[in-house]
């Protein structure tokens, strides 16, 4: 098969009959041998049935439904696995992501790129995404060592042979945009215009965005492990000088109070800056207990138009 088309699909019930049209009639100009997978990632309205009625009327979209909310990376990485294309691409199912721009994505990809990401020279996003997703990037590109462009995200269209190198990464802990970009080949980028959500807001809150943050950088990067010794190294030079502080001040009669900073000192900063620490070192070790259990990334309900269904 030439190309496939994944999309994961969270609160999209009355987007997705819009979604196959525009990708229909953005892929089909290019090739005739093509498959659509929409990926139902547990998602509370009735998308799963929606996208069952798209499947009995349109043999080129296939349907995959996860047996809980694993969430969008996880989501992505069944399509991934179930495509036959030798290239992917993929798309969120909330038309933010245009299928309009696939063609140029696609043809870029047959120069030779293992990696054809959409770089979004205008976003359609709010004033806190916009502001996260800086913070984030910049974050991360501390904490990892590598360069990111908070323009790039999941959107773009991938070779079957990066696809398969993906699929077969084993941890349990990912993110698409940074695990795939971490991974090497040839890759470029396409400018594209980001368009507004079709439908509803984004089910990324604060508490998702943070979530999602931490779970890349703890992911993809041993460096705060490298900055908690540093912190540990300051803490021990300032605790010291702030000794040599209180020795010089008991002599010369500045201190008013006797141990008043020092005690203060020690439970607040030391207190505050080992339970930090502490946390760091929790989040790894919670990673490592993910990762041991060995369970299944995704674990799939039913598929439909597949060779063998999953009923």
């Amino acid at each position: 098969m030439d190309f496939s088309i994944v999309s994961p699909v969270f609160h999209g019930e009355n987007m997705l009959d819009e979604l196959v049209r525009r990708i229909h009639a953005a892929v089909n100009p290019l090739t005739s041998d093509y498959e659509i997978l929409l990926v139902n990632d547990c998602s509370p309205d009735n998308s799963w049935e929606r996208i069952k009625a798209i499947c009995q009327e349109d043999k080129r979209v296939k349907g995959i439904n996860l047996s809980r909310n694993f969430g969008q990376p996880y989501a992505i990485t069944a399509g991934l696995t179930y495509a036959k294309g030798d290239y992917v691409a993929v798309i969120d199912c909330d038309l933010q992501n245009k299928p309009e721009d696939l063609p140029a994505m696609y043809r870029k990809a047959l120069e030779g790129y293992d990696i054809v990401s959409a770089r979004r020279v205008v976003r359609e996003d709010t004033f806190l995404k916009r502001m996260s997703s800086a913070v984030f990037h910049k974050t991360y590109d501390f904490l990892s060592g590598f360069h990111t462009d908070k323009a790039v995200a999941e959107f773009g269209v991938y070779s079957h042979k990066i696809i398969k190198v993906y699929c077969s990464i084993p941890e349990y802990s990912r993110s698409f945009v940074e695990m795939i970009h971490t991974l090497g080949f040839k890759k470029t980028t396409v400018d594209v215009t980001h368009d507004h959500r079709l439908e509803g807001e984004s089910s990324y809150n604060l508490y998702r965005l943070l979530k999602l943050s931490y779970n890349s950088i703890i992911s993809n990067s041993n460096r705060p492990l490298h900055i908690s010794v540093t912190l540990g190294m300051v803490m021990s030079a300032v605790s010291f000088l702030m000794a040599v502080y209180n020795i010089f001040a008991k002599f010369m009669g500045l201190n008013e109070v006797e141990g008043y900073t020092s005690t203060i000192f020690s439970i607040w900063f030391v207190g505050g800056l080992l339970l930090f620490m502490m946390g760091i070192l929790g989040l790894y070790i919670g990673k490592i207990f993910d990762q041991v259990k060995g369970r299944p990334v995704f674990i799939v309900q039913e598929t439909l138009n597949m060779d063998n269904d999953i009923k």
